[in-house]
């Protein structure tokens, strides 16, 4: 909703800031709004897509939202409050109201103040664009740091592929790795 629709911002890229005026910290703030209740229309609807999956016994690396702190998308824009707002509401609805248990949830956020709560989180996922002569390693002994080694960390997208020797002499472990590019 809130789509700005113009040359540059078309309807279809709605899901970044400056494409739409969706003001997500409102939405949650008023429980009784339309805008809420699209939120939950919305959740709603991918449940529906999550369900045939777990009706089939297929776990599902879950990484919504992904990317938040860099406020390039709607769910980010309004700050790391209201994302882990979002991120709990979403969280709740499909674990307890639409009773999802093949969903192992993924927070990406490079930035750890982020996070939404181990809770509700159960692989951390970094973005790392770089080099491709970095080992990466800085990054995620960093996360190992923060989580105290208690979950899993995963390179959730990257535009390389890590280099193996190098990785393993650093002693770096991603739990698995994503190349993002258009190669």
């Amino acid at each position: 909703t809130d789509l700005i629709n113009e040359s540059g911002k078309e309807w279809w890229r709605g899901f970044y800031t400056n494409a739409t005026t969706f003001d997500l910290s409102a939405a949650l703030a008023d429980t009784t709004s339309y805008r809420y209740k699209l939120l939950l229309r919305d959740i709603d609807a991918i449940a529906a897509q999550l369900r045939k999956f777990q009706h089939a016994d297929v776990p599902v690396l879950w990484r919504p939202l992904h990317e938040a702190a860099g406020g390039w998308f709607w769910w980010g824009a309004k700050g790391a409050e209201s994302y882990q707002k979002l991120w709990r509401l979403l969280f709740d609805r499909l674990m307890n109201m639409h009773e999802m248990h093949n969903l192992i949830w993924v927070c990406t956020s490079n930035d750890f103040s982020w996070h939404p709560g181990n809770n509700v989180v159960d692989v951390i996922g970094l973005d790392i664009y770089t080099d491709p002569s970095s080992a990466m390693n800085s990054e995620w002994e960093a996360a190992q740091m923060v989580f105290d080694g208690a979950k899993m960390v995963a390179l959730s997208e990257s535009g390389t592929m890590p280099d193996v020797d190098k990785i393993r002499s650093f002693g770096v472990r991603w739990s698995w790795f994503s190349i993002w590019s258009g190669h």
